[in-house]
């Protein structure tokens, strides 16, 4: 009879156990937030030239940190300075760090913004400077993003393409409009002759539209090459995400139920066992 009321009397608690842990709320994983981030960059240059990369975000869902590293090549690239927006340096709370570093034989730039509020705007997030030492096409640069978290600390997952035209203020986009028409004019340069002599005028225009015809092939093929290298450069830093693994518990309550499950099924088994033991 003892036996029997023991059973009994822990078969309740197990219940009551049971219950108590249902009505407790256990954290769950929390799904990544996404964003999008552009790099807009300078190419086309030539020896001497300031020419800027610019890191654009949208699809913002209101961060709390952003750190990206920047490779380049020191060979075609002097680093200058990097200006982050007004919206984040304004902020004295707000924390913005450029480490310059060396890795793997590359100069690169660790950008870093540990942000005091929530920030969500959708805008350049950071300006790096740099001046041209040789001339090239296409932006000697590389973007990683290292991490970036939302208002709760949980990682981002953020998309990286390259858009040469992003975060181009209007003096940048004229600048580099003027500095292709003159490189375009040298291109077109045409010879006269101060003497009235017939022939060598033909001579000479004749030079004129095979020289012409020349340039414009030429630039129809740097054009060409500047696609490739633009989609080559796309796919070697587009589609970039956040590798920070997920935070977060798993939810518990499934494989505690499991177990109270088979404990309340034993202790059931017992009671009949020992009822039958009595008759």
């Amino acid at each position: 009879m003892k036996k029997l009321g023991m059973m009994k009397t822990i078969l309740m608690m197990g219940c009551a156990l049971a219950l108590l842990f249902a009505a407790v709320p256990q954290p769950v994983m929390a799904a990544n937030s996404q964003m999008n981030l552009t790099v807009g960059t300078t190419n086309d240059a030539k020896a001497g030239d300031t020419v800027t990369v610019r890191l654009v975000g949208s699809n913002n869902p209101g961060l709390s940190t952003f750190a990206a590293r920047l490779a380049y090549d020191d060979s075609d690239l002097e680093y200058v300075g990097t200006t982050w927006a007004n919206t984040i340096s304004s902020d004295s709370g707000n924390i913005e760090l450029v480490s310059p570093v060396t890795e793997n034989n590359q100069q690169a730039l660790n950008l870093s913004a540990i942000l005091n509020k929530t920030y969500s705007q959708n805008e350049t997030i950071a300006t790096v400077t740099f001046k041209a030492k040789n001339a090239y096409t296409t932006m000697p640069v590389t973007l990683t993003v290292r991490e970036v978290t939302d208002a709760s600390y949980n990682p981002v997952t953020v998309t990286t393409v390259v858009d040469a035209s992003a975060g181009q203020t209007q003096s940048q986009s004229q600048s580099q409009s003027t500095s292709q028409s003159q490189s375009d004019s040298q291109d077109d340069t045409e010879y006269t002759d101060d003497t009235d002599d017939t022939d060598d005028t033909d001579s000479y225009d004749d030079t004129d539209d095979m020289q012409d015809s020349q340039s414009s092939s030429g630039n129809t093929h740097k054009t060409s090459s500047n696609k490739k290298n633009n989609s080559g450069n796309t796919s070697k830093n587009g589609n970039r995400t956040d590798a920070t693994p997920k935070t977060g518990a798993v939810d518990l309550r499934m494989v505690f139920g499991a177990a109270v499950i088979v404990f309340l099924l034993a202790a059931a088994g017992c009671i009949r066992f020992l009822n039958k033991k009595k008759e």
